[in-house]
């Protein structure tokens, strides 16, 4: 069966699953209403993860093994799903979520820990060497399956933005020598009715249940070669949460509480005559780094120029985000204050 057929039937089924659940989240309440740090004009409907949810599901079904996934990985998948959709109905606390995703990462990095301390292979990570014992692994695991979905989940704010980075990251998984063309068929046609105009959103069902995914496949192809590959493929939302707790921090602002602190909240924000090319320029530094997945020799150059800019670009909104640092970035966007209250420049709307 050729890798085209089974990206097709992907897409294919991605984009049914897509319209038809459009069509019914009005009358499950699914629908995300304009107010707030939300820009949007008209509702959107949440359900780009319940389509994607389904595709997934469809896939055994209709193509059979091999699985990408075994049974404890699909359990927590969907269990992570259903906690999405949840909060995406009942608006849960953030300390709540966090919480129950954290219980749903603990089985995981478990397991995960300790078929590396049957195999006895030592760890390499950041130039250093580990034991591949449980509990010299257990730890990075569980940052792994608990942190990283939660920042995905955050860097979904803009269209095309968390989608978009999701094919990224099957892309360099890709590029390493594990194709998934069916999930990434599935993405791309949910991506399609998000990017430039929003018809769906992924809502949390979508970003934390593709977020765990995405981090499954990571470590499934790229832990054995040295977890260093897997901090260069999340580099974009690591950077981008540190920026966003260090500014909520800094003004005492609740962790929980979302704001405009997000990288592609800022640009558009700061410089609105760059806010359409805000999703295009993230993705291309997550790209970049991204890219240390599968390059090697001078081109090496690239993962580290794209971390480099992001950083900068990062510390520079944290620095214009102090009340010290206000001047020197200066634009016509919002001012984070102490206290978390935002000056609001004139011409522009409050976040």
């Amino acid at each position: 069966m050729s890798i085209f057929f089974v990206f097709s039937l992907g897409f294919g089924i991605s984009l049914s699953s897509a319209l038809g659940a459009i069509r019914a989240a009005p009358r499950f309440g699914l629908l995300d209403i304009p107010g707030g740090r939300r820009r949007h004009l008209q509702p959107v409907a949440r359900v780009g993860g319940l389509a994607l949810m389904l595709t997934l599901l469809l896939r055994p079904v209709i193509l059979g093994p091999p699985f990408e996934f075994t049974p404890l990985e699909r359990t927590t998948v969907l269990a992570m799903a259903a906690l999405g959709l949840l909060d995406d109905h009942r608006e849960l606390s953030a300390r709540l979520k966090a919480a129950l995703g954290l219980g749903l990462a603990v089985p995981l990095a478990r397991a995960a820990a300790a078929g590396l301390a049957a195999a006895g292979h030592p760890v390499h990570f950041l130039g250093m060497e580990f034991p591949g014992s449980f509990w010299a692994t257990f730890p990075f695991l569980l940052f792994m399956y608990w942190g990283l979905p939660q920042g995905f989940n955050l860097i979904d704010g803009a269209n095309g933005l968390a989608m978009g980075f999701a094919l990224e990251v099957l892309g360099c998984v890709w590029a390493a020598g594990f194709p998934h063309p069916y999930i990434a068929g599935a993405v791309l046609a949910c991506l399609a009715l998000n990017w430039p105009r929003a018809r769906l959103f992924l809502g949390d069902c979508g970003s934390l249940s593709i977020g765990l995914i995405l981090v499954i496949l990571a470590r499934s192809a790229l832990l054995g070669q040295g977890p260093d590959h897997i901090v260069w493929l999340f580099a974009y939302p690591t950077v981008d949460v540190a920026l966003v707790v260090t500014i909520r921090l800094f003004h005492g602002r609740k962790l929980g509480v979302g704001d405009r602190s997000h990288l592609h909240f800022q640009i558009q924000d700061r410089w609105p005559r760059l806010g359409p090319w805000a999703v295009p320029a993230l993705l291309t530094l997550a790209a970049m780094c991204g890219s240390e997945t599968f390059l090697a020799g001078p081109w090496r150059a690239i993962p580290w120029t794209g971390l480099a800019l992001l950083l900068l670009l990062a510390a520079g909104f944290g620095m214009g985000s102090l009340p010290v640092g206000r001047l020197w970035l200066a634009g016509p966007g919002p001012v984070l204050l102490p206290g978390g209250v935002e000056e609001r420049r004139q011409g522009q709307e409050g976040a």
